[in-house]
């Protein structure tokens, strides 16, 4: 058990600790990647591919074995190592801009996977390493103020990248950003150390149930199956926007790169208004009437996209809107899912039952990504496409069916079981973002 004034500096060192690995984590929503994928001459297929598909698949491959063995050889143990592989990817980025075109794309899919894989190691173990850490009695407030501090810093560090943008994108302001965020996870890996781990599972001698046993009694939880089921769904047709509206931005509207990171950092701030209404939401309607309430405001988010050619103020606005609104309801359904999820974990096996529905979230959003990309790079869309005497895009095209797909999935609400619980407000952890 820790003193209130060991608990009182853990909490420091993990808010310090998520400001430092946010930096990096960033780049993936404020455009920076974005902007630095194309200026190493990478395609808008392959960095649709490189940026929603690639760590999602990754994450997707390895979480449960990670969190199997995390269970087993200590979480902090496999953490560490983990850092030290989100530092390597992120140094093979900034090498990245040494090369051409073709030897580029070689290297950020490799620093990608690298990264993913140490973030992977760290996500797989997350909550169950910060549970017993938190009292129940004060993780809202605890994980509210953790989650608003982490993603303030990054839309403070979003604004000073778009500002070093605007007056420059020579490819030395890419690598001095990317620099920063090596050295801030570098130093974060002396801070993640200093983590109090109070579970030490792996210690304990009593037998241990193989891997494939460990999975079937995590999905003979009540209720677990059909909700991880309903998460995979509505993730299929969600996780792919962010990149489309970004691939619009730079391909369609012709913004530059800095209003490219200005239209990420509408997208950090909707998030961050996400977290603050989302405790309440699910503590006062419950999670089955807060997923509802998202599956419809998703698709007025999207259509209203379409919408850009009637509206009487400028696109950059109603772009940052779109974006920002969106990300609000991802923060709020982001709370309603882990609140359910701590709802129905068991006691035993914390780090495996956690790690299945990030498994089939970045089962989903893997699966949405690759969509995309091989949409744009196949050319099945329409490049062109008229309605209502306004011109459209293959982009519009992917909004409209996600938007679709996401109605139609209002009658899958009822595999979300009727746990009322307050709502748990869990950081992410991991690379990019859990």
């Amino acid at each position: 058990m820790l003193t209130d004034q060991q608990r009182n500096k853990a909490f420091n060192i993990i808010i310090v600790t998520q400001c430092l690995g946010m930096l990096s984590s960033s780049f993936f929503q404020n455009g920076f990647f974005l902007n630095y994928f194309t200026e190493l001459g990478i395609s808008s297929s392959s960095i649709a591919f490189l940026i929603a598909g690639l760590p999602s698949l990754v994450g997707a491959l390895l979480m449960l074995p990670f969190a199997y063995l995390a269970d087993r050889k200590g979480k902090m143990r496999l953490a560490l190592i983990g850092q030290v592989l989100v530092v390597g990817g992120l140094a093979l980025t900034f090498a990245a801009g040494w090369f051409g075109p073709g030897a580029a794309w070689a290297v950020i899919a490799g620093s990608i996977i690298v990264g993913s894989i140490g973030g992977s190691l760290q996500g797989a173990s997350w909550f169950a390493l910060l549970s017993p850490i938190i009292p129940k009695e004060i993780r809202g407030r605890f994980f509210g103020r953790l989650r608003v501090t982490f993603q303030t810093v990054t839309i403070v560090f979003s604004l000073l990248i778009a500002k070093a943008l605007g007056m420059s994108h020579a490819m030395a302001v890419f690598q001095a950003i990317v620099g920063i965020a090596v050295v801030a996870q570098a130093i974060r890996y002396f801070t993640y150390s200093r983590i109090p781990e109070l579970e030490k599972e792996h210690d304990e001698v009593k037998p241990r149930q193989s891997f494939w046993q460990s999975l079937v009694s995590v999905f003979q939880i009540r209720g677990y199956g059909q909700f991880n089921g309903y998460i995979l769904l509505i993730t299929l047709f969600t996780s792919g926007v962010p990149i489309v509206f970004g691939l619009m931005q730079k391909d369609v509207f012709g913004f530059s790169p800095a209003q490219i990171t200005l239209m990420g950092t509408f997208f950090l701030a909707g998030s961050v208004a996400g977290n603050v209404i989302g405790g309440p939401l699910v503590d006062r309607l419950g999670t089955r009437i807060v997923f509802l309430l998202a599956h419809v405001s998703y698709a007025v988010v999207l259509l209203g996209m379409l919408a850009r050619h009637w509206v009487p103020w400028p696109l950059t606005i109603h772009a940052g809107l779109c974006a920002f609104f969106f990300s609000l309801l991802q923060g709020t359904k982001g709370i309603a899912t882990t609140s359910e999820m701590l709802g129905l974990i068991p006691a035993s096996n914390r780090s495996l039952s956690t790690s299945v529905c990030m498994t089939l979230f970045s089962l989903g959003a893997a699966a949405s990504g690759m969509f995309v990309s091989r949409s744009i790079a196949w050319g099945i869309l329409s490049p062109k496409w008229q309605m209502l005497g306004r011109e459209f895009t293959a982009y519009d095209s992917l909004l409209l069916a996600f938007a679709f797909m996401i109605l139609l999935l209002l009658a899958t609400i009822g595999l979300v079981p009727k746990i009322i619980k307050k709502a748990q407000l869990f950081p992410g952890s991991g690379y990019p973002r859990i």
